[in-house]
This record gives C-alpha cells, structure tokens and sequence, in this order.
C-alpha cells in the first residue's frame, strides 16, 4: 500500500540549508546570487544541500531585495484569433530565455476588463507591460499605469509617454496595398469588411482603404464598408450585408483573415463562386489562410517575430538602455493565392503547399465558430 507522506507544516528555509552545509546564512546567499567569491567546494558543498533539502529561494523575498519580480504583464484582446497566439509565442521564447515569466490576460475586447487587468498587474508588481490589439482610448488607459512608471511596449498604441514604445503595424499601407491588388484586377465596388470602431488598427486600415480608393480615381461609398467583431461569425454576417445589396460588390478587403473565412462562407451560401463572382483579400497571414480553399490571399504580418521584437525592446527598456526607435514600424508584405482572382493553382501545387505545412508543422486547430 502506497504511504502518502504528509508535507511539511514549514517549507524549508535558507538557515536550514545553511546548518545542512555547515555554513553561513551569508554563505548561502552567496552563492544563490551568484558570487564570485565564493570558492568551488563551498558552492559545490551549499549546492549539494539545497537539492537534498529541495529549497526553493522565495520569489517574494527575492523581489524585496531586488525590487524586481520577473514577470511581465502580456495583454490581449482575443486569446481565440491564432494571430495573437503566434504574437504571444514570441513574447514568450524572449521572455522565457531572460528568466520572465508572463502573466497573460485576455480582454475579450472589452474596456472594462482591460482597465482591471491593468490594474491587477500592477498590484502584482510586474516589471513591464507588452500590449496588444491597441483602442483608441488606451492614452487616457495608459496614462494611469506610466505614473507607476512601468515600461511598456505597445501595438499600434496612440499613447506617447517617455517610459512606451510604440509597435505600429503597417495597417495603412498595408489596407492600400490589399486595394490596390484588387482594383488591379479589375474591380471597381471593392469593399471593406471593417474591424471595431474602437480598434485603432481599425481606423487605419479604412483609411489605407479610401487612399487606394482615391488614388484610382474611385469614390469611397459608406454602403460598402461593413463593420462587425473581428471573428469568423462577424465576417460571416457582414458579408452576408454586402452582399445581398441590388449592386452587390465584386471584391472584399476584409480586416483580418478570421473575418475573410467568415466571408467565404457567406459566398458559398449564396453559391457565389470565389474568386470569378466575388474576390476576398485579407490581413494577417495566418496559418488558416494557406489550408482554406481557395487558399486566401492576405496581407502577411510576422506575427512570430513581432512578439520578438515588442520583447526585446521592453528588455532594453528593463535594462536601462533608452530605445535607439520609440516608434517602430512594423512592415507587411502582400502574399498571392487564390482567393483573389490573379493566380490560380493546381492541384499538384495545392498537395505540395499542404505537405510543406504539415511538414512546418504550421498547421494548429483553431476554434470554428457557427454560422
């Protein structure tokens, strides 16, 4: 019969250790820092009793000392789009390496519950703050968290405070690139599939849209600007808007690739064939975008990298370099498939891509929301 051994009323401490090794309380501070002048055998020695002893340093007692917890406050707006997962798994292989670790917090696009997170964090002590998925009122959000003065670094922030630095997605040039490609091809009632009023990001991408707009000479019309949640069910609903208009558009811009889903499925619904009778481009890059059928075209952001990159800048700022950029600019790159009309690919072609993914081992599963 297994024996369940009871756990000890008191953790073991740093005296225990100390009397275990026969050493000083000193001693064994020492070499848990890390100093230099503690000799081989004595490290070895003080060592070799805090694994037969199992102690861990408190992380408490360590932060007093040092005034630094290690953790990193991480905020989103929605853990459910595989874009700020891949964004996430960037800020963490950063982190992870340095010796943080993330207290990851997820919005759900609401304001309120953004402000509380905020203010969780900083009860919490963390010693930096990455953001995602910026609003528009986040300068008067951020305002109350750089009197604390923690660093931060945020996406496409309107903020501009000395202790942020600001990541901005190329969403102007971007949402015109998309257009253009489109108006390229052909299209005249090109429309936009627009994300949250309150996104900044939002904003910019109907503004890169009415330039492209404007540059051909075409006259921007509000009925073909659709907006909705940044989701499959959203894209699904205002494509399904546009639609069903007397003069329906011919081509879509959609603000992220979850939404483009959701508008190749209101085309299948109407038995509108993609992309000879509707045309569908989309922003993001992710995964998803290469494994639909036809594979769609997109707007690539490095999502990966761009995780990367807020983390190291925010490790700068936590080592007390000021950033050679306060404002960084994320670029973009137009990425061709199908789903647009100017390249069609086999079928031979379509094996191959889905073997290199799998083999990339790119392909996750993602949430699929009803229709």
């Amino acid at each position: 019969m297994l024996v369940r051994q009871r756990r000890p009323k008191k953790g073991v401490t740093l005296t225990d250790v100390a009397k275990h090794a026969g050493v000083s309380p000193k001693t064994v501070s020492n070499v848990l820092n890390d100093w230099p002048y503690v000799t081989d055998e004595t490290r070895q020695k003080v060592q070799a009793s805090i694994d037969a002893l199992g102690y861990r340093p408190s992380a408490l007692a360590t932060s007093l000392r040092t005034g630094r917890t290690h953790t990193i406050g991480v905020v989103i707006p929605d853990i459910t789009n595989p874009f700020f997962g891949q964004v996430v798994r960037g800020c963490e292989d950063v982190l992870y390496a340095a010796g943080y670790s993330i207290f990851l917090c997820n919005t759900n696009e609401d304001p309120v519950k953004e402000q509380n997170y905020l203010d969780i964090l900083i009860r919490r002590g963390v010693d930096g703050l990455l953001m995602f998925g910026a609003r528009l009122n986040d300068a008067k959000v951020l305002t109350s968290v750089v009197h604390d003065s923690i660093p931060i670094v945020a996406e496409d922030s309107p903020a501009q405070h000395s202790s942020t630095t600001v990541i901005d997605i190329d969403n102007v040039g971007g949402a015109a690139l998309a257009t253009r490609h489109l108006l390229a091809q052909g299209h005249r009632r090109v429309a936009h599939l627009g994300g949250p009023a309150q996104r900044l990001a939002a904003e910019h991408r109907v503004t890169g849209y009415q330039q492209a707009l404007a540059e051909a000479g075409l006259e921007y019309d509000p009925a073909l600007l659709a907006r909705c949640l940044p989701s499959i069910r959203g894209g699904y609903h205002a494509a399904l808007q546009l639609l069903n208009q007397p003069d329906r558009p011919t081509a879509m811009f959609c603000y992220n690739d979850l939404m483009a889903v959701g508008a190749m499925v209101a085309c299948k619904q109407l038995d509108l064939n993609i992309p000879a009778q509707v045309a569908i481009v989309g922003f993001d890059d992710i995964a998803l975008a290469s494994l639909v059928m036809p594979a769609l075209t997109t707007i690539r952001v490095r999502q990966y990298e761009m995780g990367r990159l807020a983390s190291e800048l925010l490790l700068e700022r936590l080592a007390g370099n000021e950033p050679l950029q306060k404002h960084v600019l994320f670029p973009v790159e137009l990425i061709v498939r199908s789903s647009c009309g100017a390249r069609q690919l086999s079928d031979q072609q379509i094996v191959v891509m889905l073997e290199h993914l799998l083999d990339a081992d790119l392909v996750d599963l993602y949430p699929c929301e009803s229709a």
